[in-house]
Order: C-alpha cells, then sequence, then structure tokens
C-alpha cells in the first residue's frame, strides 16, 4: 500500500470518527508534507525510525518553521503513527514528545492598543458593507477569519435581543453557537444580515484570502503591525480585562484547552489596585 492509500484511509477513519472537516484537511496538508519528505528521502513508511523524525525536524527547521509549527505537525504524524500500529501498518510508535522540538522562540501575546482598536475601527467603517459587517463580526466574538468566510446567512439568528452565529466544520471540532458580546458588532452584523438576499453563496460572500487582504492593506497604511487574527487575541484579552470567566472565553474562541485560552488572554492588562496591600 503507498503511503497516499495509507492516509486516505486514515482520513476516512477519522471521519468516521466524527472529525470536522477542518481538522480532517489540517491532517490531509501536515500527513502530504511528510509524504513529500519521505519520497524525496527514499524512505518507505513501513520501515520509518526516529532518526528519520529527527531528520524530518531539521527539514522543517531548513524551511524556516517556527517550533510550535512543528510541534504541532509532530503531534498529528504521533497520531498517525498509533493509527498505523494499530491497523498493523507499521510494527513500532516511532513518533514520541521525545522528538518534539523545544518551544524557545515564545513570545508574550499582544492585543491592539485602545487607539489602534479605534484606527482599525474607523478603517473598516470606510470599507463595503459586506466587508466591514464581517470584520465587525470578528471583533464581537472573536472567531476565526476562516470561520467568519464560511458563514452561511441562516447561521445568523436573532434570539431575544441577541445576535448568534452558528459555527459549523470549525478548526479542531470546535463547532459552537455563540453572541456577538460587542453592541456595536451585533446591530451592525444583524443590520447587514437583514437587508441580504438569501441564496447559496457564503453571508459575506468574501474568501478567508480576501479578508487578509483587507487586513495587509490596513497594516501597510497604518504602520499598526496587524492580522485578522490579532482580533481574536485582542477579543480573549478585553473579555478577561472585563472579569469574564476563562473558560466562557474558552468557549466562545472555541479553544481545545484553558491553557490555550490562558495564551490568547496574557496581553490583557491587568489592574492591580485591588489586590494590593498598603501599609
Amino acid at each position: 500500500m503507498q503511503f497516499e492509500e495509507i492516509v486516505k484511509k486514515f482520513i476516512d477513519d477519522k471521519r468516521l470518527e466524527g472529525r470536522a472537516t477542518g481538522t480532517l484537511n489540517e491532517y490531509n496538508f501536515r500527513l502530504t508534507e511528510l509524504g513529500k519528505f519521505l519520497n524525496q528521502e527514499k524512505i518507505n513508511f513501513k520501515d520509518l525510525k526516529g532518526t528519520d523524525i529527527t531528520n524530518f525536524v531539521r527539514f522543517l527547521q531548513k524551511k524556516n518553521q517556527k517550533s510550535q509549527t512543528i510541534k504541532n505537525k509532530l503531534s498529528t504524524i504521533c497520531v498517525f503513527n498509533k493509527w498505523a500500529v494499530k491497523e498493523g501498518i507499521i510494527a513500532n510508535i516511532v513518533v514520541t514528545q521525545d522528538y518534539y522540538p523545544k518551544i524557545t522562540d515564545t513570545k508574550r501575546i499582544r492585543r491592539l492598543t485602545d487607539e489602534e482598536l479605534a484606527i482599525f475601527k474607523n478603517y473598516i467603517d470606510g470599507l463595503q458593507e459586506n466587508a466591514r459587517a464581517a470584520f465587525w463580526l470578528m471583533m464581537g466574538t472573536g472567531c476565526r477569519v476562516g470561520e467568519a468566510a464560511h458563514l452561511e446567512p441562516t447561521d445568523v439568528a436573532l434570539y431575544g435581543k441577541s445576535v448568534y452565529i452558528d459555527i459549523h466544520e470549525a478548526k479542531w471540532g470546535s463547532n459552537r453557537r455563540i453572541p456577538i458580546v460587542d453592541k456595536t458588532a451585533a446591530k451592525v452584523v444583524w443590520s447587514y444580515r437583514e437587508g441580504l438576499t438569501i441564496n447559496k453563496q457564503p453571508l459575506f460572500r468574501l474568501s478567508k484570502r480576501t479578508l487578509q487582504g483587507y487586513a495587509t492593506a490596513f497594516a501597510k497604511k497604518t504602520g499598526i503591525a496587524f492580522n485578522c487574527h490579532l482580533l481574536r487575541h485582542t477579543f480573549a484579552a478585553l473579555l478577561t480585562e472585563k472579569g469574564v470567566p476563562m473558560t466562557t472565553t474558552q468557549f466562545l474562541l472555541g479553544h481545545k484547552s484553558l491553557s490555550m485560552t490562558a495564551h490568547y488572554a496574557q496581553s490583557a492588562i491587568t489592574d492591580l489596585s485591588k489586590i494590593k496591600a498598603e501599609i
């Protein structure tokens, strides 16, 4: 059985287990990269050894990939390795955490300052209606840019006086129904949704790449270091500053672990005035 066939069987099995489409796509992308390496080095997957994993890590490092990115890829390959052993395709579990690169390049996450956020809001208010609504949605929910791009008109609904969105086929299976927690964002998105002609097109009629293009244009125009993902970090930080429980923020963001949410929220401006001791 060729490596590509093994990967396909693995993906099919994980689909039957109920893994989200986004997760399956990520699995396929990472394993395809491994397959290219094995083919380049003329290594049969069934004969995989620890030294091959070490060389694969070096291969990724030469491509200037970050340690966290490499760790994520090895995590997928580890799941694949265990599955292949269970299926009798390979004899031993070769990929373990021992091969994960040490994370030494992690920098403290920043959020947009209040001034930068005001400048960004002014920028998007000058965009066409669909792009404006998409960015307000991201600010008001912390959803991923890909999640915003894939929403359908029926995924936005009014429950009582609150606007909710239904996110399907999200990364790592983080499907969820969440409210738009910012009042202005809720009004902008609902106004756009009400005036929309319902058809088979996505809610915002914009691709993930197009939205990222607007973000790049904003960064170039203002000199502010910015990308769409920074809105998620800013969203998490602002909720933390308001005292929202971390578990609530975790659900809103669709994170697998609380530690990931804490990583996102670390840029919150901390007020120590209420806990400091005075003498």
